[in-house]
């Protein structure tokens, strides 16, 4: 996912996943004369057990406009672009898409980045084998928990009287029109959400020590989706009958809808024994890119912090003690980039037909936004992927590397005397949009910055860089808490990927091995 984009499109998020291999046998503790105490390699962080390990995972999905199709919108970009879903998207690339001449050419296939044969290479995504070992190497190689990029689409209105619509899930008791199949008054449903389903039901299966924690990472920045709530009631809608006199989406649904994500999180998730909590036994939510929910929110004349105190009552109604939400949040710093900025308001073109567009406005530099999200119910941040710190763009891992560290010091410098917010400190392995076309989209059909998709790591460089993370984590603890958040377990259209491929082995989960340990 991008931290921040110069045109408004659906994220491409980052999927979880991982491999089996042998463990290497540098991690195996020996005897050597000293009785039975086992000697540990000096590399490996023998107070690791204080830190938690978490990683982004990014679900793919099925592109092809035929149901008896599955093409993955991973895999297919990886090695065709006549198949690639990204590349023809005209909502980002223009009437043409992704455009590839003598200056811009195409520089793939991408097959290194094929998972290893043990995942059974391009995998099927809801595979329970390829499930199983993705949990297991995450184990094994000391990852503590995923959290999942959670997507919710807003305007599916749904019967559950009508076949496989009866098992889309809505709160009990909540109202439905019976003279309608059913037909439920407040729409949404999850979004790409198969892949968690196939790991919770693998998860549950392992003995409890066995077991990986999961979080949400909601991702509620989808312009696309945006436009298409909006669009819900409009006259093209009920003329076309997908939706009936008197749905329209105003505020009360809007807030409704809302209630029913939370509903559905402490239904089908929070009350699992494998969801990750505080010490405090409040479920923890990673909320993605924040200022697009705002904006929206701005649109009813609401905060963000009116939708969090929804949820933290709809959480408290459910007995449950609260929830922690932690913002993943990065953007531009500088003034000539403002109007690439964090936006905190949507307003609608013409107020009375809001589905045909608007603008994004009062927009922030990260600087001037991340001292708001306390005021807003969050109670600490972290980051998907820093492009820059300042004047300082990513165009080497070298750069990658100056650029976080920037980023580290700074807020946990500004947060260090708050223990009421934690800054959790994010690692990423690399950045290479090639696959996707390149970085950032334009309606041109060519990328802005394309010098940005060189961005690779090694495992020594990466295994610097984790150790550069606890470093810091560790100086600022009291305020940093303990979390390590790493991007991106198979984020393959961004280059941000530490499942094992046939590129990289299992290089990068060797190396979150040996600093932390585990």
């Amino acid at each position: 996912m991008k931290t921040f984009r110069k045109l408004f499109n659906p994220a491409f998020v980052v999927l979880l996943l991982f491999g089996c291999q042998e463990k290497s046998s540098s991690f195996k503790t020996f005897q050597a004369g000293f009785g039975n105490a086992p000697i540990i390699p000096s590399f490996i962080n023998q107070n690791s057990e204080d830190e938690l390990v978490g990683v982004y995972f990014m679900p793919s999905w099925n592109t092809s406009p035929d149901p008896n199709v599955d093409r993955d919108s991973f895999w297919s970009c990886l090695q065709d672009p006549k198949n690639c879903a990204s590349l023809q998207n005209t909502g980002i690339w223009g009437p043409r898409g992704r455009i590839y001449n003598r200056r811009y050419p195409y520089e793939g296939p991408y097959l290194d980045r094929k998972p290893i044969k043990e995942l059974k290479g391009f995998y099927k995504r809801t595979d329970p084998e390829v499930a199983r070992k993705q949990l297991q190497y995450m184990k094994e190689y000391g990852i503590d928990f995923f959290a999942y990029d959670w997507f919710f689409g807003r305007h599916y209105y749904y019967h559950l009287y009508f076949g496989p619509q009866s098992k889309i899930y809505y709160p009990e008791g909540w109202k439905i029109d019976p003279n309608r199949d059913g037909r439920v008054a407040v729409p949404g449903l999850v979004e790409w959400g198969d892949q968690l389903e196939v790991l919770l039901v693998e998860n549950a299966k392992l003995p409890k020590e066995k077991q990986m924690k999961f979080a949400i990472n909601w991702c509620d920045d989808s312009h696309e989706r945006w436009m298409l709530w909006l669009k819900v009631g409009s006259p093209d809608e009920l003329a076309r009958k997908a939706n009936y006199p008197g749905e329209k989406p105003d505020k009360e649904l809007y807030l409704k809808v809302h209630e029913k994500i939370t509903q559905l999180w402490i239904d089908q998730y929070f009350n699992r024994g494998d969801y990750l909590k505080d010490k405090d036994g409040r479920p923890i939510v990673y909320f993605y890119f924040p200022q697009d929910a705002e904006s929206r929110a701005a649109y009813y004349g609401l905060t963000l912090k009116d939708l969090l105190d929804l949820s933290q009552a709809t959480a408290k109604k459910a007995k449950l003690p609260g929830i922690k939400f932690i913002a993943v949040t990065a953007g531009p710093m500088l003034e000539r980039e403002r109007a690439y900025g964090l936006p905190t308001q949507w307003k609608a073109k013409n107020p009375n037909r809001p589905w045909e567009g608007g603008n994004y406005q009062k927009r922030l530099l990260l600087q001037e936004y991340v001292p708001r999200l306390k005021s807003m119910g969050f109670e600490g941040m972290t980051a998907y992927v820093y492009h820059n710190f300042m004047e300082k763009d990513n165009r080497s891992y070298a750069d990658m590397r100056e650029t976080y560290r920037g980023h580290w010091n700074m807020w946990s410098e500004k947060f260090k005397n708050d223990p009421s917010f934690e800054y959790q400190v994010p690692v990423a392995m690399g950045w290479d949009m090639r696959p996707a076309g390149g970085t950032w989209p334009q309606q041109t059909g060519f990328p802005s910055e394309p010098y940005k998709d060189r961005v690779h790591s090694t495992k020594s460089t990466f295994r610097e860089k984790l150790r550069d993370a606890v470093e810091v984590s560790r100086k600022y603890r009291s305020s940093n808490g303990n979390t390590v958040m790493i991007c991106c377990w198979n984020e393959y259209l961004e280059g941000n990927y530490i499942e094992p491929t046939e590129g990289h082995g299992f290089d990068y989960l060797e190396a979150i091995q040996e600093v932390f340990g585990k």
